[in-house]
């Protein structure tokens, strides 16, 4: 690391709509920065954690050993619970002193697989020998907990306004956990916020039927019922319909993990990404068959 550009880098500021903004203390959460400087502080972890069993191959294929890194999450797995304990885990903490970092003792513990963790808003754990990876509860809940700060916060505003605002939420956490075990909490979740929304409609005119409100705010169309949907030409000018984002509407597509040796920048490489990209859009082909 060249610790003098990585000083200039952090000092250097941003800029917001042509003003020059100084920065004050760290990286802002959510940079592009902060994640690069994890990588590179913590590059070489991996080889710590098989280097802490040592040069031994049945020692190694015994511990089992997996390394799982993002930025500055990580997870190890292996066999042995002692040899997490006893080797893995002052291995990583000397490879942290090093660099003048420490783990995070709340956040670091040592599980079993049948009673699972969370990892990236995302729960693994194995269910009678079979392993799945379900989205996290306290990731639903706070999808849920912000769906619902965004309706409480437009009890007056109108019904268009409301769906551009819950569209992009909805849409962009389904989207994030479309890879996984997650089909049966999305219909969970779109029940909850249809609820919510039932009673943010019937707030509204407490003076009005049930029959009313639904034909007010709900819509139905093809296999479609009781949309949260606007109706066409509505009196804030919008044009055209505008239908909430139903989770369950997201496909739920296993990704298949790119090879080992494979380099982006690599031309030996340029067919093998070429036919990644192929696999995952195809064009007017159906019944395409995913591949690795």
């Amino acid at each position: 690391m060249d610790k003098a550009i990585l000083r200039k880098w952090l000092e250097a500021g941003y800029i917001d709509e042509g003003t020059r903004f100084e920065s004050r203390a760290g990286t802002p959460q959510g940079g592009i920065a902060s994640p690069v400087i994890a990588n590179m502080a913590l590059d070489g972890l991996e080889a710590a954690v098989h280097a802490s069993i040592g040069v031994s191959k049945l020692a190694r294929r015994a511990a089992k050993l997996n390394v799982i890194r993002y930025a500055d999450d990580f997870v190890v797995t292996s066999a042995s619970k002692e040899v997490l304990e006893s080797v893995v885990l002052p291995a990583i903490r000397r490879f942290m002193a090093v660099r003048g970092l420490e783990l995070s003792e709340e956040k670091t513990r040592i599980t079993r697989i049948t009673e699972g963790f969370d990892f990236l808003g995302q729960n693994v754990r194995k269910y009678g020998g079979k392993l799945l990876i379900k989205p996290a509860r306290k990731s639903i809940s706070s999808l849920l907990e912000k769906v619902r700060g965004i309706i409480k916060g437009n009890a007056s505003a109108t019904q268009h306004a409301l769906i551009q605002q819950l569209n992009p939420v909805i849409r962009g956490w389904a989207m994030y956990h479309r890879h996984i075990v997650a089909k049966a909490t999305f219909s969970l979740i779109d029940s909850h916020i249809w609820q919510l929304l039932w009673r943010w409609a019937l707030r509204r005119h407490p003076t009005k039927g049930a029959r009313w409100v639904r034909r007010r705010y709900f819509r139905s169309g093809g296999q479609r019922s009781w949309d949260f949907a606007t109706e066409e030409g509505q009196a804030d000018g919008s044009i055209g319909s505008l239908r909430l984002f139903r989770a369950t509407t997201v496909a739920i597509t296993r990704h298949v993990k790119v090879r080992g040796p494979a380099h982006p920048f690599d031309p030996a490489w340029t067919p093998y990404f070429a036919r990644r990209r192929a696999a995952k859009h195809p064009v007017g082909l159906s019944g395409a068959t995913p591949w690795c």
